[in-house]
Order: C-alpha cells, then sequence, then structure tokens
C-alpha cells in the first residue's frame, strides 16, 4: 500500500498526475535570535549614554576592567565632540558694539573662514589680477585654496550682521528678540548691535531699524528701516529668510521651524514665500553690497538715471 505521506519519486509522480494530494507547505524555521555577548550589550550602554552618563557607569565599583575602557573611551570621545561643537558655536548672543572697534568686529572678522573642527584658517594668498600661459597653474592653486577656506555650504568667511537700532522706534523694539533667537540659533554667525545714531552721526529716524550683513569682507546686504521684512508682523522666521538670503547664515534652523510648527505660525503672506529665504524685493529698495555702505557705487550710469528721485537720506559711510 502506497504511503502518500512519503518523499518518494513515485509518490511524487502521483501527485504530478493529481492521484495524490500536494504536500502541505512546510513550516518557515523560525529566524536565528542574534548571540548578543557581554561586550556588544556594554558596547551599546556606551554608544547611546551622554557623558554625565558615562560618568556614573564608570563610578560603579562592581566594573570590570574591559568595561571600564569601553566607557572610558566613549567618554573622550564624548568630551572631544563637546570642544568641537563649542568651536564651532563661535558666538551665539547678540553683542555690543563700539564704533571704534566696527573694522575689526565687523570687516574683519567676516573674512575669517574656519575649518570643521571650529579653528581659524590662514586666509589665502591674494589672488592675481592678470593671467598668462606662464601662471595659470598658480591660479589654479588659489582657487583649490580659497574651495578649502569654504565651508559646507560654499561660502567663504564669517557672517557678520549688525543692528543700527533706536530705542524709541517701535520696530526697533520688536526686532530686538528676535535677532536673540536668531544669534541663539545660529551660533556660527556673529550679531552685533549699536545705536544708529552713534555708528553713524546725525542718521535718519526713517531709516531705523537698519540690518548690514557682511561676509568675507564685503557687504552682502543693507536692509534700512525693515525693508523687505512684515513690520511689526515679522516673524523670526522671516527674518532668518532675509538673512538666509543674504548668507549671513547658511542653513534653516531646525529648532525655529518647530517652533513655528507648534506655535501654528504659518500664515501665507505675499511679502514672504512659504519657503524659508524667500523674500519680497519688489519695491523694497534693497541695496546688496558695494564698497561703502549705501553709496550705490559700482552702478552703471543707466542705473543712476532710473534712481535720480531715490531719497539720498539713506546713503552713508562709516
Amino acid at each position: 500500500m502506497v504511503n502518500p505521506n512519503e518523499d518518494t519519486e513515485f509518490n511524487d509522480a502521483l501527485r504530478a498526475h493529481g492521484i495524490l494530494p500536494p504536500k502541505p507547505p512546510s513550516r518557515s524555521p523560525s529566524p536565528d535570535i542574534p548571540n548578543i555577548t557581554h561586550e556588544d550589550a556594554i558596547r551599546t550602554l556606551a554608544i547611546t549614554a551622554d557623558t554625565d552618563q558615562l560618568v556614573s557607569l564608570l563610578e560603579n565599583e562592581n566594573l570590570d576592567s574591559d568595561d571600564e575602557k569601553i566607557f572610558e573611551d566613549y567618554r573622550k570621545k564624548r568630551l572631544n565632540q563637546l570642544k568641537i561643537r563649542e568651536k564651532k558655536s563661535r558666538f551665539g548672543t547678540m553683542e555690543p558694539l563700539s564704533r571704534e572697534d566696527f573694522v575689526k568686529q565687523v570687516t574683519e572678522a567676516s573674512k575669517i573662514s574656519y575649518d570643521q573642527n571650529g579653528n581659524p584658517l590662514p586666509p589665502p594668498p591674494p589672488r592675481k589680477n592678470t593671467k598668462n600661459a606662464y601662471d595659470s597653474d598658480d591660479d589654479d592653486l588659489n582657487e583649490g585654496e580659497e574651495e578649502a577656506q569654504a565651508g559646507s555650504s560654499g561660502l567663504q568667511g564669517t557672517g557678520v550682521v549688525v543692528f543700527l537700532y533706536k530705542d524709541s522706534v517701535p520696530l526697533s523694539q520688536h526686532l530686538r528678540p528676535l535677532l536673540h533667537q536668531l544669534a541663539a540659533a545660529h551660533p556660527q554667525t556673529k550679531f552685533l548691535s549699536i545705536p544708529a545714531g552713534l555708528c553713524i552721526p546725525n542718521y535718519p529716524d526713517k531709516n531705523v531699524p537698519t540690518l548690514l550683513i557682511y561676509r568675507n569682507g564685503d557687504i552682502s546686504g543693507n536692509v534700512i528701516a525693515g525693508m523687505g521684512l512684515k513690520g511689526m508682523k515679522t516673524t523670526v522666521r522671516d527674518l532668518e529668510g532675509l538673512l538666509l538670503y543674504y548668507k549671513a547664515i547658511e542653513n534653516p534652523s531646525p529648532s525655529l521651524r518647530s517652533q513655528q510648527n507648534n506655535n501654528d505660525d504659518s500664515d501665507i503672506d505675499d511679502d514672504f514665500d512659504d519657503k524659508v529665504g524667500g523674500v519680497n524685493s519688489r519695491s523694497t529698495n534693497i541695496r546688496n553690497g558695494g564698497v561703502g555702505l549705501g553709496t550705490n557705487r559700482g552702478r552703471n550710469d543707466d542705473d543712476d538715471n532710473d534712481h535720480n528721485n531715490d531719497d539720498d537720506d539713506s546713503d552713508f559711510d562709516l
């Protein structure tokens, strides 16, 4: 008599002709349970622990020498990471500025680039004004050195934001705490504040507040009287978008984004795109760059003819 449960070629032939029912599916083998060693468990614990927790683990009297070495190695790694983070977070607050220190604290400070560990890099050699077949290799070398000076975003130097204010101007009072928030959220950018009248004698009140934005020794933005913002409705992310536009900061702050989401403050306005970095410059008279602040140097004659009716009170030099 044929045993249908036997695994034979004869039974396989009977199943192929439908005489025997197909074999029931075999149960899949249980997955192998990984063998977690004591060292793996200790290393996993060390990876997830912060510096204070590692110190507490090292204080355990029953700790053997191998476990102690693992915890101590990770403690040193955490301390080294903190040092690197502190070097990169060079600023973090908005500091007062005096007129006498403007060149040193603003123009010269904006020329300094830093490496990935937060250490200042030496200035690149000056570029040649002329180029011929004999110095093309030198120019390529200069370009390579300049690329080494740039950060992950490709920006050279340090972003510096100077806040010219007057306490009696409401918009100055409104922007001040927003700039303090941005200084804390972007510690790699230098934020400075100075009374407008001390920085520039007889500076018109109608131009206050003013933001002067520097990077790599040049002024990249000159925002007069909050042009490009939303006035007293300006949010911290509106201001962040403006500073992104002028390359004072490199990337949006995730903490500010989550803060806005929590506050459900995401109104769409024509003056600012919902995407961070969108700036309304259609009728803002925002000026970019220049050798002197607000001097409009470098404009061609056609531009001058188009701007004959502009108010010259906003032009100034330091």
